[in-house]
């Protein structure tokens, strides 16, 4: 005897590699959002549809780092809370406050209120040496970021 209807298991089909190989192709082709999706979709280790897939927190950062590189706030936003849930001795926390901060400055409404809040919350974390290097590594960022528009 069958489960009622009500019951059933839901049919879950595996994702299209298709659409992850177009999204891929999207971000190699310079597509900062492609490029952020890739990134997520890396860190989380799962697609869309709660499928396992590969990648790890090295394919994320490198997906991050090229869309926060192309100026999407949102991207520079994850790439900042990654490198802020690193071990605090790597140096990452640094790089997170320098992207929390060029975050803040370039996006608008809750990703930047959460850029602010992140780097608030970093920055109490940090000695005022590492907060001077977070600053000056956001500053030079910020006039790369700047120089490709």
């Amino acid at each position: 005897m069958s489960a009622p209807a009500d019951q059933a298991t839901p049919l879950r089909l595996a994702p299209a590699s298709s659409d992850l190989r177009a999204l891929r192709h999207a971000a190699e082709a310079g597509d900062a959002t492609a490029q952020y999706n890739l990134g997520v979709i890396s860190d989380s280790r799962l697609d869309d549809n709660g499928y396992t897939i590969p990648g790890d927190r090295a394919e994320a950062l490198r997906w991050l780092l090229l869309a926060a590189g192309n100026g999407l706030p949102r991207a520079q936003l994850r790439l900042a809370e990654l490198y802020a849930d690193s071990p605090p001795l790597s140096g990452d926390q640094v790089r997170a406050g320098a992207w929390f901060l060029v975050a803040a400055a370039r996006a608008t409404g809750a990703e930047r209120a959460a850029a602010a809040a992140g780097y608030r919350s970093l920055a109490a974390r940090l000695s005022p040496g590492r907060r001077t290097k977070a600053c000056g590594l956001a500053n030079r960022l910020a006039a790369t970021l700047g120089s490709r528009r």
